[in-house]
């Protein structure tokens, strides 16, 4: 909300004296309050003093822009909305200024969800800019600041903005030169969010905006309340912009506030992170002076209270640089290859920088030793001369070449840790001109050159996570194919819970996608030495498997062993011969994969087909019972990710799941709610196997219904970790729970063909009984009150002249 305020405030001076550059002073004595931030606060009351459905805030919006208003008559108002605004009887006026987008920021604070911004803003807007072109720029300014308030990235916002608004084929570069004084939506709103969409902070949004020229203090005030919800607004700016608003807009601003917290910008590792002021610190004050006090006051707290790093903050904000690298791709690349672009490049970036570290550290132990702080033993990855990030950051013809040769020669010179890490993204064309110019290549290498990210910067952890947070982006870019590589990341919890890895034991991924299951087990063991070396996984698709160990390095887990290939035709763990056995095998392999070697497998070597051969058009059971045969005899458990057909399909499936229940290795099914899948539209469930059942679970399967156990989203379902824990509770108490789940012996199972749907067996509420003379005595009183209506009708309907008798 201030955000756009301190727009206003900025470009007030500039609106008829334009600057075309982002060097002049921020706020100064020059600045002063327009009818942007007099009706911004005006219609900041109205959402504040609305019903709770908005129902009456149209009412508001007139009630609070009139009443205000009328205080500041010579604050700039266009000659219309100045009549408007002294009106006694006032109405829109087909409008399509971009007074409509500068005050609406209000409404993108204070909605509950991006149709609700929506509905606020168009509620807002309609009474005076009832023209479809100042209802849209004011929509897509309140869109845009809902989505930054409530995640989502630049590029993320930008999409949607020219998904459904504008066309955004333009730089502030490009338009600065002819750029002149506009008063319409359509050329305003799209330029001040192309301002925000270049920033790299708060203050640089609002100088962006303010150096094309133009309607300087709109185009700030729009741009400036994006900037807010994203990046948050430095104390000290926050600060010197309230001493400019007098008492009455001081309070409004207040109040709202207190309902709707503000965010501070802070600067950590060199990334802007927004921190959110704490819902029980409120702002009070008798007078401007004590007001300003107080508000200075509680802004310094917000700071001072988070001067602990919170890392999953630091993560996101590091995410978003990184996904802010696709905005430069954008165009020649087509969005499901971003990953094949970003991965490498951000590895690459890592690596140089990490080795930076390592020599400085080095060069200080040794007294300045070069030759010592250049040695091999010194550093985790030997980086060959020419191949350094700096050296291809010099580099101006001929880019993509240069980043070829570069990524090549740390392969080579890394042979057992690195091989094929960069060479599997073998879809990345970095030397085709045609689709990534030099200039478009250097831009993304300065972009990436703008942080560092080695050991020092930022911790495993946070690396880690930022690039999961990256990982799942692309796989919500790319829906159809994302389930190959992305689990989603509760599901896994909930699947390395049941497991229970402890330190000293092996776990197994023989379908290990981009390796998010490996790193959970890490993580539940608390990435205990005891785990190094101790991590497998396979992985069929060439820069997926590349993707697992760039992840499982980026989480501080250097000594795995990820392998490349097919794990049904060509399992890579062996054991003097045999399949190797591992402690805990997890997974989540492709549902119903076709042409998977069923006829090899009817006869393999090493006797994985423990119950039968599926047929080559799903091999569902052929995962199964390869993981089956990879558990440790003793003391192995088993959690997979399957489609729920598994549970109840007839034929050659039928007597494998027979066998399966007969060998009392099945301690759990848990079926998922549908829709918590990436790509596919199959319901899936989990079945938990265990070598080594506890006495009292010996004989019996705990069958839970996790249909009805999710999060609602707009995009899919999703499983919350409230979700996740309720499930796991279910299983841990192994015992019967109406609508929820049921402990069934193999005899029970049995008697019922030996089929494993859960909703066969959970017990249900037993439904109330309604007398069959209650229903007909009810539907008779319904047909009777039609009947009335009808009638009462079509008298009103004759006595307005409708119809005719």
């Amino acid at each position: 909300m201030l955000g756009a305020i301190i727009g206003d405030l900025v470009g007030s001076r500039f609106e008829w004296n334009n600057i075309k550059t982002k060097d002049f002073d921020f706020l100064t004595y020059k600045c002063f309050v327009t009818d942007d931030s007099i009706m911004a606060l005006a219609l900041a009351k109205a959402i504040l003093e609305s019903a709770p459905d908005y129902s009456n805030l149209s009412q508001k919006s007139v009630e609070y822009m009139q009443s205000i208003g009328r205080n500041y008559p010579d604050c700039g108002y266009g000659i219309a909305f100045s009549e408007w605004v002294f009106s006694d009887d006032p109405h829109p006026y087909n409008s399509f200024g971009n007074g409509a987008a500068m005050r609406v920021s209000a409404a993108g604070f204070a909605a509950g969800s991006l149709e609700e911004a929506k509905l606020l803003s168009r509620k807002m807007t309609e009474v005076t800019h009832n023209h479809p072109e100042g209802l849209k720029g004011a929509e897509a300014t309140a869109v845009a600041i809902y989505m930054a308030r409530t995640g989502s990235s630049i590029l993320e916002i930008r999409d949607y903005i020219e998904q459904h608004y504008y066309p955004l084929s333009f730089t502030l570069d490009g338009i600065r030169p002819t750029y002149r004084f506009n008063e319409t939506c359509q050329d305003t709103v799209p330029q001040a969010l192309m301002a925000f969409f270049e920033s790299t902070s708060f203050e640089d949004a609002i100088r962006n905006a303010i150096s094309i020229g133009g309607d300087s203090d709109t185009l700030a005030a729009i741009c400036g309340g994006v900037a807010e919800a994203y990046y948050g607004i430095p104390a000290d700016i926050r600060k010197h912009a309230l001493t400019f608003l007098d008492e009455r807009l001081l309070q409004i601003l207040i109040e709202f506030e207190n309902k709707y917290p503000p965010v501070m910008e802070r600067h950590t590792r060199n990334v802007s992170v927004p921190v959110k002021r704490d819902e029980t610190r409120k702002v009070s004050g008798e007078d401007r002076a004590t007001l300003i006090e107080n508000a200075v006051q509680a802004a310094e707290e917000d700071v001072q209270s988070t001067e602990a790093d919170a890392e999953e903050t630091t993560s996101k904000k590091l995410f978003n640089h990184l996904f802010e690298a696709c905005n430069i791709l954008r165009g020649p690349i087509n969005q499901d290859e971003y990953k094949s672009y970003v991965t490498p490049i951000l590895f690459f970036k890592r690596i140089s920088d990490v080795y930076d570290e390592e020599y400085a550290d080095a060069l200080a132990f040794s007294g300045g030793d070069v030759e010592y702080a250049e040695a091999e033993e010194m550093h985790s990855f030997v980086i060959p001369n020419g191949c350094h990030w700096e050296d291809v950051r010099k580099v101006t013809k001929d880019v993509g070449k240069a980043i070829v040769n570069a990524m090549t020669g740390i392969e080579k010179a890394n042979p057992d840790t690195l091989s094929g890490v960069f060479s599997s993204f073998d879809d990345a064309t970095w030397t085709d001109k045609n689709k990534l110019s030099d200039e478009r290549l250097k831009n993304l290498i300065e972009h990436m050159s703008s942080i560092r990210v080695g050991n020092k910067d930022y911790s495993a952890d946070i690396m880690g996570d930022s690039y999961e947070f990256l990982i799942k982006k692309f796989a919500d870019l790319s829906k159809k194919n994302a389930g190959e590589f992305y689990t989603p990341r509760t599901i896994v919890k909930l699947m390395v819970n049941l497991l229970d890895p402890q330190p000293g034991e092996t776990v197994y991924d023989p379908a290990c996608g981009t390796g998010g299951m490996l790193i959970e087990a890490i993580r539940h063991m608390h990435n205990d030495r005891l785990a190094y070396g101790r991590i497998y996984g396979q992985e069929n698709n060439l820069s997926t498997s590349a993707i697992a160990r760039m992840n499982l390095y980026l989480h501080g887990a250097k000594d795995v062993q990820v392998k490349q290939g097919d794990t049904l035709r060509n399992p890579l763990f062996l054991d003097r011969g045999r399949i190797k056995t591992f402690d805990c095998v997890l997974a989540n392999p492709p549902f119903g994969m076709a042409k998977w070697g069923s006829a090899q497998f009817e006869s393999d070597q090493y006797g994985r087909n423990l119950w039968g051969c599926p047929t080559d058009s799903n091999a569902d059971f052929a995962w199964l019972q390869h993981m089956v045969k990879s558990m440790d005899p003793k003391n192995g458990r088993c959690a997979v990710v399957l489609p729920q057909g598994v549970l109840f399909h007839s034929g050659k499936e039928g007597e494998m799941r027979k066998q399966l229940v007969l060998s009392d290795k099945l301690e759990a099914v848990i079926t998922l709610a549908s829709g918590v899948f990436y790509s596919t539209g199959v319901s899936a469930c989990i079945l938990y196997l265990n070598n080594k059942k506890s006495h009292t679970h010996k004989g019996r399967i705990c069958l839970i219904d996790g249909s009805e156990i999710y999060t609602p989203k707009r995009a899919q379902n999703e499983l919350s970790l409230n979700n996740i824990q309720t499930l796991y509770d279910l299983y841990n108490n192994y015992t019967d729970v109406i609508e929820r789940c049921k402990i069934v012996t193999l005899k029970d199972v049995e008697d019922d063909g030996f089929d494993l749907s859960v909703k066969r067996y959970i017990e249900r509420k037993k439904q109330e009984t309604i007398p069959p003379a209650v229903v007909r005595q009810n539907y008779f009183a319904a047909l009777e009150a039609v009947r009335a209506a009808e009638t009462k009708m079509r008298k009103l309907l004759i006595e307005g002249g409708y119809v005719h008798e």
